[in-house]
Formats: C-alpha cells, sequence, structure tokens
C-alpha cells in the first residue's frame, strides 16, 4: 500500500514539476521528495516520469496518476472527516447560538440531559447557524428565527430582555420605570466579548456611544472598580449582587429577543429529553 504523503507529495509536484519549488512548499528536502517520487513510481509499476540529466517531467502515464491520486486524497480526507463526524456524533453535544443567554440559561440543564457527553457550543451569525444545522456540524441551535420546514423544526424558549446596569448615583438613576436607547445613546459601556446578536443591536442603536470589550473573566471585576456603565438582561441579572448599581429595563422592542431552539426533525428521538423540560419550561 502506498503511503497517501507519497501521493500529496506527487500533486504537489505535479504543481511545477520542480524539485525546488515542490520541496520548499512542503517543507521537505529534494532528497525526500525524490526518494518519495521514486516510491509512487515503484508502487503502480510503469514509468511516470521521464528523467534527463538535469529534469525530472511526468508522463501521460504520470499525469494520469496525479489525477487518480488527487481522487484518493480527497476520499482518504473524506472518510478521516466522516469518521470524526461519528465519533463526535456519539460522545459530543455540538451547539450553535447566536447569543450566550441560551448557554447561560440551559448550561447545566445540557450536562443532566447528556450525561458522559461533552457539550460544545459557538455563537455564530443566523445564516451560519442554519447552514451548520443542516450539514450536522450542531445537534441543535438557538437562533431568533421559528422554523417549520420538511427538515427542520423550531420550539419556543425564552424571550431575553436586555437591560443597562448604572451606579445608584448616575444622571439616570432616577428612570427608575426605564429608558430608552436614545436616552443613553452617547454613552460609554463596558461590555464582554462576543455577545453576538447583542453586539449588533446595541451598535445599530447606540451609534453615538462608545463600548470597552472586555473578557468575562476580568468584566465583573472592572465594573465593581468602575462607573461605566454596561449591560445586563433578565437572565444575567440573577447571577450578579453589585450593591452600588442599579439596573434598567431597555424599553425599546429591539431589547427584547425572542429566541428558538431549532433542530434537524430526524434527530428528534436524541432530543427527547431535552425538548420536554423546554417543553414544560416555556
Amino acid at each position: 500500500m502506498i503511503n497517501i504523503d507519497f501521493l500529496e507529495y506527487l500533486v504537489e509536484y505535479a504543481k511545477t514539476e520542480n524539485l525546488t519549488k515542490a520541496s520548499n512548499s512542503l517543507h521537505i528536502s529534494q532528497s525526500a521528495l525524490t526518494r518519495a517520487m521514486q516510491k509512487v513510481e515503484d508502487y503502480v509499476g510503469v514509468p511516470i516520469f521521464e528523467r534527463s540529466k538535469n529534469k525530472l517531467s511526468l508522463t501521460e502515464t504520470g499525469l494520469e496518476l496525479v489525477k487518480n491520486a488527487k481522487i484518493v486524497i480527497e476520499t482518504e480526507k473524506a472518510m478521516k472527516e466522516r469518521t470524526v463526524a461519528f465519533y463526535n456524533s456519539i460522545t459530543n453535544i455540538s451547539v450553535g447560538t447566536i447569543a450566550p443567554g441560551p448557554m447561560i440559561k440551559y448550561g447545566n440543564l445540557l450536562f443532566s440531559v447528556f450525561p458522559g457527553k461533552t457539550i460544545f457550543s459557538k455563537i455564530e451569525t443566523k445564516e451560519n447557524l442554519l447552514e451548520k444545522l443542516k450539514d450536522g456540524t450542531y445537534d441543535f441551535i438557538f437562533t431568533t428565527e421559528q422554523i417549520d420546514s420538511d427538515e427542520i423544526a423550531s420550539k419556543y424558549v425564552f424571550t431575553e430582555k436586555l437591560y443597562t446596569t448604572i451606579p445608584k448615583t448616575h444622571f439616570l438613576s432616577k428612570l427608575t420605570q426605564g429608558v430608552h436607547f436614545k436616552e443613553i445613546d452617547g454613552q460609554s459601556f463596558l461590555v464582554a466579548d462576543n455577545l453576538g446578536l447583542w453586539d449588533e443591536i446595541v451598535a445599530k442603536n447606540l451609534p453615538k456611544s462608545k463600548f470597552f470589550p472586555q473578557s468575562m473573566e476580568n468584566l465583573y471585576e472592572i465594573i465593581n472598580a468602575s462607573t461605566i456603565p454596561n449591560f445586563s438582561t433578565n437572565i444575567t441579572l440573577p447571577l450578579r449582587s453589585e450593591l452600588d448599581r442599579m439596573s434598567l429595563p431597555i424599553l425599546d422592542e429591539e431589547a427584547s429577543v425572542t429566541f428558538y431552539l431549532a433542530y434537524k426533525k430526524q434527530n428528534k428521538l436524541k432530543l427527547k429529553n431535552l425538548l420536554n423540560i423546554i417543553n414544560k419550561n416555556s
């Protein structure tokens, strides 16, 4: 059996038929590349090179071998990817989400619903989430779109509402019923890195404001040492305990986001327990 690396060397060499360029591209020595080419020729058992004093050229047969080598390389790659995907499907649960809130709310639940499995999650755009749900990258997604098609179903999970959290001495603190975006536009805000959809919402509705992203590990420490406003939601507020701050709901319609759990109908049985729990709590 031929070493798949040798076929990759052959394909790379065929691009230029230049040993120096190919060996540099492959990060191997010219002598190692030459030996690999000889092993490929020995394996097929017919001449695939024309050799002259200063030149090594592929014959017509060699060019045909290159075409077939590309097929073998792609087949081997696809085999590996399918095997890894199958392994992940039985040992991992992959979740895509459009914002952090769903995983904050349901992260611990997932470990109890899927015992012994590793939970992976990633924040993506709505378009990427749907594409990767369809191709099997994600077992399910949290999105803002209610989907009902031949392939995909969705279920309402919760509505998340945005708050601004300010010091009690802030000039907006008297507006205890809440504020509108226009009333806080121009303020500076501490924000967590990568809030997904919420990043888009606050950037759109607060065009005059400045935002100072912080890692989640550092955010609350900085908040406690600062008077700069920041954001929270009805999902994250119960997890916070800043005594010298108050939280004001943002009253605009854009400050409320409805989330749905979307999944491929063929995976409904796999997600049965999770769907039942969400159905009871939503």
